[in-house]
Order: C-alpha cells, then structure tokens, then sequence
C-alpha cells in the first residue's frame, strides 16, 4: 500500500528518474519517459551516465549533497533543455541512491525558480561562510580541488600536519592555494574552534607591522590611541597566525618574531611587561626562504624555527589532470555567485586549457573561467569564449619573438618594457607596490609608465 502511494505521489511530479547506488536507473515515471524519448524498460539497470554522460548523478553519490537547479541539454530528436535537481537518498545513514527531478516545461518560470534556489543557497552559503570566519577558517580540505596523486599526497601532509602544534611552512607559487592550505590545517587540528588570524606581510606598511602584529601601549608613540591595541598574536592566542608572505618580512622585525617563536611571548611597543601566548605559526612563502638565506635577506634562525614542517604546494602545470575539475568547481561556484546557468563546458576547452602551463596557478584559471562564463550566450562553454585571452596570450609572446627586424630600436625597447611591466602586474596580482618593487622602480615612476602604455 505504501510502496502504491509513494508511486501515485512520484507520477504526479514533472519527470522523475531514480537510481541506485552505483548510478543505475531502476524507475521513472511517465512524464519523464514521454520528454526523454525513454521507457522504464529500454533504460532499467543501466547507468545514467550512459544515457546522459552530463549527468551530475555521480557526483552527488560521491559527495551526498542535493545540487539544485543544474542547467542540461539533451539532444534526441530535437535539442531539448532543462534543469535538474540531484536529491541523494539515504537509508540508515548510507546513501542507497539519487532521486533526479527534471523541470522540462515552461522554461522561463523554470528559470525563475532556479534563481530564487540559487539564491537561498547562496545566502546559506553567505552566512556559513560567515559562522566560519567567527570562529576561525573560512576554507577547508574540501575546497583543495583535485583528485591527482600530488593532490591526494598533499591532503594526506596537510591531515597528518594538522595533528600536530608545530611550525608549518607553505611554499607555492603565488596563485597556487597557499591560504586554502593554511585554513585547512586549522580547519582540522585541535585549535578549530578557537581563532585563525591572517597577516599579510606584504601589504602591511613596514612602519606598522611591528604595532599590527604585537600591539601597543597607550602613549608608545604619537598617536597611540588610549587605552592601546592588542596584536594579532594576542588575538590569536589558543588558536593559529597565518603569517602569509613571510618573505617580505623586515630584517627589523624578523629577531622579535624570532624571539615569539622561541619564548612563546610577546611584547606590546612601550611596555617592559611580558604577555604569555599560545599560537601555532603557519607561515608561507612564494619564494624558497632557503634561497633568501643564502642570499642574506632572510635569518637563518628564523627560517629553521618556521620550517619544522614544510609542505610544497605543486603549480598548476605539474598536475594539469586536475584542470578539468577545477574548471567544473568554479564553474558550479560562479553560476551562483553571478547568477548564471552554465552546465559544462566542451570536450575541447578541457583538452586545450591541459595544453597551457597556467603561470598564475588556480587564481588565473579560475579568472580565465569567469572571463569566458560572461562572454558565454550558451549553456556550454566553448572554446570561443576562451579564444580572446589565449589569443593575447600568444600576441605577447609573439611581439617578443618574431620579426623584430622590422621594427625601430626605440620601438622594440617599448615593446619588450610593456610586456616586462604586463607579466610583473600578472604576478603580482595587480599589486601596483609590489609590482614596482619587483621592478625595481619607484610607484610615482610605474604609474607614469602604465599611463604611458595605456594599463
């Protein structure tokens, strides 16, 4: 009687399909079968993704979350669109299949419906995110996408590291997902539920690092205002600072975190009194500090205090098996961040994005997405919605290198300067301070420049 009632209720849906656990088909009502051209019996036993290889059936067994108002395109007969829902279904616990129900007709309310899902689930998603910040990281080891064997190697170190109280130092190239790491390893260890304190220590001015980082008296200095200020170690305390580019730490400042680090104390500027704290240091780096020690700008000390546990984060281009999937995570992320209703993206985009060594990591790729996601009138991105990035791409590296006889030594002096100032702003993240100092020239003298090249 009740298996009855659960069939009468499930027909009167608008296209219905479920599945067992493996993915295969064991039932779809009769709406379904008159849009997809299928019966129960053609279909019965096999797997969804060899009927429909877009499918997110998959995944939703993989992970055991609801996907909500994901875009499709069937072909038969006709070219035939829609939006599906992925609800698993779970039976003591254990997921036993996926419940798919199709929305095929009346596609603007569709639509419309999809965006009001799409929007509660991102105010969710806001105020999660939200409830994170409070009480320490905003990222965990789920949000490392990759299933390559350097990504799983990198889980397992960032697992076994979170066990542990001691010093961690991250080396990536910038763009690489540094942070991510560093939130994860708080996310996992002991110290979870207590604060995660980010200081980057490039974009705080030299003159305010020391005041940012160990706080202050009232009266230290002129304009220390009353009362004084706690520092991010203090804030930190019983949970973990991430000191994030370690490198551009000041000779000045590098013996007093030196002295944090050994003493487990801190002093505020203008006080003799010593303050108790208990801060995992998680450091990271874009450039190897063992060089910077050979070099002479970076303590040796220091460096052996904050590398008691490395973990090397490897770029994009060592692990380009990955790509797909970041492409797919990204893609999914930014149609509720913008609104939009991308499905996938064509066979050959994946094929031709593996073939790029991506210099600014998973920050490139995932803008190059975004990029081609507003470019996009279709529900699947194709290669021509990459096609004006990448054909820039090769300009540059075209000026560089071809027919350079043809042109006036001036001129191939102000070409080759435009593209050393282009690929510093690229690595910089558009930092105008620190794409001047890797430049070696004064901010005043960059701007000019960009004006002058028109960037």
């Amino acid at each position: 009687m009740k298996e009855n009632i659960f069939k009468i209720a499930i027909d009167q849906l608008n296209g219905v399909a479920i599945t067992d656990e493996k993915g295969r088909y064991i039932y779809v009502n009769k709406s379904w079968s008159d849009y997809m051209g299928y019966d129960l019996n053609q279909i019965k036993g096999k797997y969804v993704h060899d009927v429909f290889p877009s499918t997110l059936v998959d995944e939703v067994l993989k992970i055991g979350k609801t996907l909500v108002g994901q875009p499709f395109i069937f072909e038969n007969s006709i070219i035939k669109q829609g939006f599906c829902t992925y609800i698993p279904l779970f039976s003591n616990q254990k997921i036993i299949g996926v419940l798919v129900h199709v929305i095929f007709n009346q596609m603007e309310q569709a639509i419309n419906f999809t965006d009001t899902i799409n929007n509660m689930i991102s105010n969710i998603e806001y105020y999660k995110q939200e409830l994170r910040k409070i009480r320490g990281a905003k990222y965990s080891i789920n949000n490392i996408i990759g299933e390559s064997d350097l990504i799983k190697k990198l889980k397992a170190k960032i697992i076994k590291t979170a066990n542990s109280n001691s010093s961690v130092l991250i080396e990536g190239e910038t763009g690489c997902g540094k942070e991510l790491v560093a939130h994860s390893i708080h996310d996992l260890s002991k110290r979870t539920s207590n604060p995660f304190i980010k200081v980057n220590c490039a974009a705080i001015p030299k003159d305010l690092i020391e005041s940012e980082l160990f706080g202050y008296e009232y009266g230290a200095f002129t304009g220390a205002k009353k009362g004084g200020k706690i520092g991010k170690f203090e804030m930190a305390d019983k949970g973990s600072i991430f000191l994030d580019e370690i490198n551009q730490l000041s000779h000045i400042l590098q013996p007093k975190l030196l002295r944090t680090l050994q003493e487990r104390e801190i002093e505020r500027i203008g006080s003799e009194k010593s303050i108790p704290v208990d801060v995992r240091i998680i450091a990271a780096t874009n450039i190897p500090l063992e060089k910077m020690v050979k070099d002479g700008t970076f303590r040796s000390d220091l460096f052996y205090r904050l590398n008691v546990i490395k973990i090397k984060i490897p770029p994009l281009r060592e692990r380009k098996e990955d790509i797909p999937l970041i492409v797919k995570d990204a893609i999914q992320r930014l149609n509720f961040q913008l609104g939009m209703h991308i499905s996938k993206v064509a066979d050959e985009v994946n094929s031709r994005l593996m073939d790029y060594d991506w210099p600014g990591n998973i920050r490139e790729l995932q803008n190059v997405v975004e990029r081609a996601m507003n470019m996009s009138d279709s529900f699947i991105l194709e290669w021509k919605d990459f096609q004006e990035y990448f054909d820039n791409k090769h300009l540059k590296k075209f000026r560089k290198t071809k027919h350079i006889e043809n042109f006036h030594i001036k001129t191939i002096k102000k070409d080759f300067e435009k593209e050393v100032i282009i690929e510093a702003l690229e690595k910089t993240g558009n930092n105008r301070t620190k794409t001047a100092e890797m430049l070696g020239i004064s901010r005043t003298i960059l701007y000019k420049k960009l004006k002058e090249y028109d960037l």
